[in-house]
């Protein structure tokens, strides 16, 4: 996955003149526009595709008089989004400054080093309801490894937690990794259908992956809290393990961006850069995906009491294998007032 480091506090560092020369000149802002028409060749829809490109050459002549990279990004985001309806068609800032470089692959390493491939929490609960909370699904094999460890540590708890609504995607082998510890037989994930530059289309049939230690969590209850910032391939986790009936999603509805891409992400010059996407999702078990729709809950809760209907459901669905008198009172305490139990223990 890549992540753009923004480096804000330089900002007030730049003086005048040098803030000056960062901003786009009309023929600068011309050549983005441009190169944005141009990226829409390879788009999913070629129908919509053709309706962007009207529409850029339409707003040309406003948009080359837009000379702050931010602003230039917004406007050509509001005319792709309007069209399209697909969150993922998006233009970007991607460096600090026009001039700037992207990331080395050495840096973009330690960068997901230090953010640990994703991984925000993996914890016991009170009553021993395992919690693991994701701000995106690591691509790399790393992402896999970071997983496998994760749910080697939740593996014997009673019912577990997979907390999505800051997770805006990634995917490839985190999430491959997790539907893989969550079911014994392999639980049928998406069908993409890619479209090349040539215009032909192929089938890509996604399958769960397996660590050395098999399932993990084979046959205990599931819930998956979801919301609004929930995006991408954190939605493809979302309806897989709703369409394979293997989790309960708890939440509200997500923001329903289900067209990837396979190819690099198309540079437009001057620091600023656009994701087309070139593949449709469809669930096999389904027939259909959430683009444009989002992934609905199947239990509906406020984004800030998610968790607490998330726990409470988790503990009424839990079979604690051990009872002493210390977790039996423990378990007793967390069903009375679940959120009084994920207070104290700093989960909210």
């Amino acid at each position: 996955m890549r992540i753009a480091i923004l480096a804000a506090a330089a900002a007030v560092l730049i003086a005048p003149a040098a803030q000056a020369a960062e901003e786009l000149t009309a023929g600068q802002a011309g050549q983005v526009v441009d190169a944005l028409a141009g990226a829409m060749e390879s788009y999913v829809d070629p129908a919509k595709a053709g309706q962007v490109r009207q529409a850029l050459r339409a707003a040309r002549p406003d948009l080359v008089r837009i000379h702050d990279r931010q602003a230039l990004a917004e406007a050509l985001s509001a005319i792709t989004l309007k069209i399209s309806n697909d969150a993922h068609l998006k233009v970007s800032v991607t460096t600090a400054s026009a001039s700037a470089a992207p990331l080395s692959d050495a840096d973009q390493a330690l960068l997901d080093r230090r953010l640990a491939y994703g991984l925000m929490s993996a914890r016991r609960l009170p009553a021993n309801i395992g919690y693991l909370k994701l701000r995106y699904f690591e691509q790399g094999p790393a992402g896999a490894t970071m997983i496998d460890q994760a749910m080697a540590l939740l593996k014997d708890t009673d019912a577990l937690i997979i907390d999505l609504r800051e997770n805006t995607g990634g995917g490839g082998a985190a999430d491959e990794r997790l539907l893989g510890h969550l079911s014994t037989k392999p639980l049928v994930m998406d069908q993409i259908r890619w479209r090349g530059a040539d215009g032909k289309v192929t089938v890509e049939n996604r399958q769960v992956s397996q660590g050395p230690g098999g399932a993990l969590y084979d046959g205990k209850p599931v819930y998956v809290v979801i919301g609004g910032r929930t995006f991408s391939a954190a939605e493809a986790f979302a309806y897989t393990v709703q369409a394979n009936k293997r989790a309960t999603l708890v939440g509200t509805v997500t923001r329903g961006g289900g067209n990837p891409s396979n190819r690099p992400t198309p540079g437009l010059g001057f620091g600023l850069s656009v994701f087309v996407p070139n593949g449709r999702v469809v669930n096999p078990l389904t027939g259909a995906g959430w683009e444009g729709a989002g992934v609905k809950p199947d239990v509906t809760a406020p984004l800030d009491g998610a968790l607490t209907e998330a726990y409470r459901q988790a503990l009424a669905a839990a079979k604690p294998l051990v009872s002493t008198p210390k977790s039996d009172k423990e378990r007793a305490d967390a069903i009375a007032d679940p959120a009084a139990a994920l207070l104290k223990d700093q989960m909210l």
